[in-house]
């Protein structure tokens, strides 16, 4: 069976202190921080999904606001970043426990 990694840029905008931490916790399990409010991932549908949960479990829907971006396979080649940092890094396979 073949396991498909997606390229995930996600980004949010939370409006309580404590669930802004929270959320940039979970990130940190499942991606690499590029900026503030900003993570790369690359993960397979069942991390997404896990991750996706526990941050819908967290926020506030009626004030915060997360997204996330599938970036395909062609574009990841067409990252350019200008100043501090690099483009989407690609992961070795990860296991969260």
């Amino acid at each position: 069976m073949s396991r498909k990694t997606a390229h995930i840029l996600a980004s949010y905008d939370i409006h309580d202190p404590r669930r802004l931490a929270r959320v940039a916790k979970i990130m940190k399990n499942y991606g690499e921080r590029v900026q503030k409010s900003v993570f790369e991932c690359n993960l397979g549908d069942e991390h997404f999904a896990r991750m996706k949960d526990r941050v819908d479990s967290v926020i506030d829907h009626a004030e915060d606001s997360v997204r996330y971006y599938f970036i395909c396979d062609k574009c990841i080649d067409n990252v350019d970043v200008v100043g501090l940092g690099r483009g989407f890094a690609e992961d070795s396979d990860i296991a969260i426990i």
